[in-house]
């Protein structure tokens, strides 16, 4: 009889407490790091090698319309690349080719033309961080 009282003066205090508790954490989560790509060459061999000059880091988002297609370009300086929509088509003047869909990177190829396309049905959204150098083309057409 003890334990049954005891129970339930216990059960009376607690379960008022756990009702009026708030439902959300208030405590801060850890921060999460994830490393999307890490590379020391080019999706297609190329190595990397930084231009000379002032240094420049530059991040452009790109948004292509289904079917855009760039003309044939190459770029001086070492670049990373992030989908965020769509699906990115690229392919060197020596035929290599790489297709990459949403929540995908690559190292872009560096001194190589090549051209890149939305062969998606949706608008492609596309991250692009380069390391070159102030006042230097990040894009240079080949053509």
């Amino acid at each position: 009889m003890r334990r049954f009282l005891l129970l339930a003066l216990t059960a009376g205090i607690s379960i008022p407490i756990v009702a009026c508790s708030p439902k959300k954490k208030t405590s801060l989560e850890p921060v999460l790091v994830e490393t999307l790509i890490s590379a020391s060459d080019s999706w297609n061999g190329d190595s990397f090698s930084y231009p000379r000059g002032q240094a420049e880091m530059k991040l452009e988002k790109i948004t292509a319309q289904p079917g855009f297609k760039t003309p044939l370009h190459l770029h001086p300086q070492p670049g990373i690349i992030y989908v965020q929509r769509g699906t990115l088509y690229c392919e060197t003047t020596d035929g290599q080719s790489l297709t990459v869909g949403a929540g995908e990177s690559f190292a872009s190829s560096q001194d190589t033309s090549h051209f890149c396309q939305n062969i998606g049905d949706e608008e492609m959204v596309v991250f692009s961080a380069s390391a070159g150098s102030k006042g230097k083309k990040t894009t240079v057409p080949t053509e």
